[in-house]
């Protein structure tokens, strides 16, 4: 395989880097939990340190340039360590030359957390995946030789740079003002409930409602916001939906290829809204929104900002507040997130050893989100995350009611500081 000194920032992680700070970035975690055995922590750092020189995006940290940001590559192994405090600590600006990511273990729990400028859901997952089958194969034998799949070199391509259109349509600005979640951000404390559903059970249930999973839980979301609210609300409801472009735009890149759509609705001051009212209004949104077309209107429109000729040679620390100054304008357009990564693609070894997979959305105290949803599904489980910046949690509890009233068995835990879940 190649060797690569730095990497030109994809044209997300532009938009993720310009608010990061030492103190904060736009970070995510995946999580594994294995069925039977406790994780040993000299075959974990024997596979991380195995699968270095395969994944040199991956194995990268964030770098300020003249003009750009920019990664540079490292042959470091990343943070490895028990899970002592709370999921996802910041992952801010290093100066140590470690990648841009950790590895935590506690008990069966295997978690990657990872700053967002390395990669996105679906192309992290890859490597999560890759570190989860060497690991497996050195339990079954320690002295396992490593056989990397073959390197493709467009697994470190922009794909946003691929498919810009250059002189293309491109989408409008949002200057949507959505409602908040109520609530005050609370200063470095972060608290997860997860509620663990059938795969079956949830796909029946959005398919009896002629929706896609996503619009049913976007449903149940927007529904809750109404029924926790002390006030009616008037402001619209938005939840934002990142969409990996892959499914539109073929590309081996492991890198940033998502965007963000969204589903709404108006409650218009009601509070009696039913759930079969919600469902009928957010039905069929994300299909009209995920048009070819709209999409790539999405992809101009980043495109043109970084391919810019005058933006190009403005230097960075002059650019970069007018890009921070965006994106929080379009982050103040969601109420929350809701992030579904689908079916994890486990190997039939991963299957045997692994329960289930989570994946949880980081501090998003950046954009003004006061908490965010995650879903991932993998060996007949479907996990749903709550992240949530404040001790206040009777929104997701009544996200879950709703849910639970659509006749799906749900089994809830909270996570504490080092890992342990009630």
């Amino acid at each position: 395989m190649s060797k690569f000194r730095w990497i030109k920032m994809d044209t997300a992680s532009i938009m993720f880097t310009c608010l990061s700070s030492k103190k904060w970035g736009r970070s995510f975690r995946m999580a594994a939990v294995f069925k039977d055995e406790e994780i040993d922590p000299v075959l974990l750092k024997k596979a991380a340190s195995d699968i270095v020189s395969r994944y040199p995006s991956t194995h990268s940290f964030l770098r300020k340039g003249f003009f750009w940001n920019y990664q540079e590559c490292t042959s470091k192994l990343p943070e490895i360590r028990e899970e002592f405090s709370r999921p996802l600590l910041p992952i801010a600006m290093r100066d140590d030359g470690r990648p841009d990511f950790r590895i935590v273990y506690h008990k069966r729990r295997l978690a990657l957390e990872t700053a967002h400028h390395i990669g996105d859901g679906k192309g992290v997952t890859e490597y999560f995946d890759a570190l989860l089958e060497r690991y497996v194969e050195l339990t079954n034998d320690p002295d396992a030789p490593y056989n990397p799949p073959p390197f493709d070199k467009e697994e470190i391509s922009n794909a946003f740079q691929t498919y810009y259109q250059k002189g293309g349509e491109k989408a409008e600005k949002d200057d949507t003002t959505a409602y908040k979640l109520p609530g005050e951000i609370e200063k470095d404390f972060l608290q997860l409930i997860f509620a663990m559903i059938s795969v079956d059970e949830i796909r029946k249930a959005a398919k009896e409602k002629d929706m896609t999973v996503t619009e049913f839980l976007a449903a149940a979301l927007i529904l809750g916001a109404i029924k926790n609210a002390k006030a009616p609300i008037n402001e619209v409801i938005c939840i934002g939906i990142p969409v990996n472009l892959r499914r539109f735009f073929p590309t081996k890149s492991i890198r940033n290829f998502t965007i963000q759509t969204k589903i709404d609705f108006h409650p218009q001051g009601r509070t009696d809204w039913t759930f079969s009212e919600v469902c009928s209004s957010v039905r069929g949104q994300l299909k009209k929104r995920l048009e070819i077309s709209e999409l790539q209107k999405q992809l101009n429109k980043f495109g043109g900002l970084v391919n810019n000729p005058v933006i190009k040679i403005v230097p960075n620390f002059i650019k970069l507040p007018v890009i921070r100054m965006m994106q929080h304008s379009s982050h103040s357009a969601n109420t929350t997130i809701l992030t579904n990564t689908g079916e994890s693609e486990l190997s039939d070894a991963l299957k045997e050893k692994i329960e289930r997979v989570d994946g949880v959305n980081g501090d998003t105290s950046g954009y003004g989100l006061i908490s965010t949803c995650s879903a991932v599904s993998v060996n007949g489980f479907f996990s749903l995350c709550f992240s949530i910046l404040s001790h206040d949690t009777s929104w997701a509890k009544e996200c879950i009611r709703i849910l639970a009233g659509q006749g799906l068995n749900i089994r809830v835990e909270s996570t504490h500081g080092n890992g342990e879940t009630d």
